[in-house]
């Protein structure tokens, strides 16, 4: 595509609905040349032997950008697993580092909070409104890729898991929400004002009630079952079988 294109994208399902100052449906966006970085494994079989396979490709760009290409280039009701991790509205900077030759990189410019040798990949500062029709539009986007037997998984955290989940049911329809996944971290602790935050959450949505789901199973071992199987008897004594 040399061009702009414009993609049309059918409205919320709605109800229930999450209103915000601002919000505006999408029932169209522009696909302009998308940034592809690399094509690999072109040849990749499908996992199990679902479906006939395809391509990996690697974008370089806004999200919103890539997903319009995507819809542009025939990927529309294709993808089978979306698996996204937005920002959380955390109030943080995500910096990363990068290592310069011959400059210290542990030198500041004046006025900023970074050295020479990171930097801010984005700043997860939102206003509450902005941050949802930053969300809305690219969950409606998604929904118009995502498979008639596909699923979609969503990572957040407590900052906006509430708002994010009413979102979801009004993109994809209550009745496509499976499970709320407890992703639970290892790392925390409290500020001594609150309780330490233990757990992210990801939210599992399907398109339709027709999709593709394969149990996980872990391997069975003997010394779990010996750590979880806790007794408590009457005189309020714990043993362990």
């Amino acid at each position: 595509m040399t061009e702009k294109q414009t993609i049309e994208i059918t409205e919320a399902k709605g109800r229930p609905m999450l209103h915000w100052v601002g919000k505006r449906p999408l029932d169209h966006v522009t696909a302009f040349p998308a940034q592809r970085i690399e094509t690999f494994n072109p040849a990749l079989p499908s996992p199990r032997g679902r479906g006939a396979g395809g391509e990996g490709l690697l974008f370089h760009g806004d999200n919103k950008d890539v997903l319009a290409w995507l819809l542009a280039h025939g990927y529309r009701g294709k993808v089978n697993l979306i698996y996204i991790d937005p920002p959380f509205d955390s109030g943080a900077d995500y910096v990363r580092r990068v290592e310069l030759r011959g400059r210290n990189s542990t030198t500041k410019l004046t006025g900023e909070a970074y050295t020479l040798g990171e930097q801010v990949q984005y700043t997860d500062i939102w206003i509450n409104d902005t941050y949802l029709q930053f969300m809305f539009e690219r969950l409606l986007m998604l929904r118009e890729l995502l498979a008639e037997d596909g699923s979609i998984y969503l990572h957040s955290d407590s900052h906006k898991t509430h708002h994010l989940r009413c979102l979801m049911d009004e993109v994809f329809g209550a009745e496509n929400f499976r499970n709320d996944i407890i992703w639970k971290r290892f790392n925390y602790r409290a500020d001594g004002l609150k309780f330490g935050t233990v757990h992210d959450t990801i939210l599992f949505y399907t398109r339709s009630s027709t999709y593709a789901f394969e149990k996980p199973y872990i391997t069975y071992k003997p010394s779990w079952a010996a750590w979880c199987n806790v007794c408590y008897n009457a005189s309020g004594t714990t043993s362990v079988s």
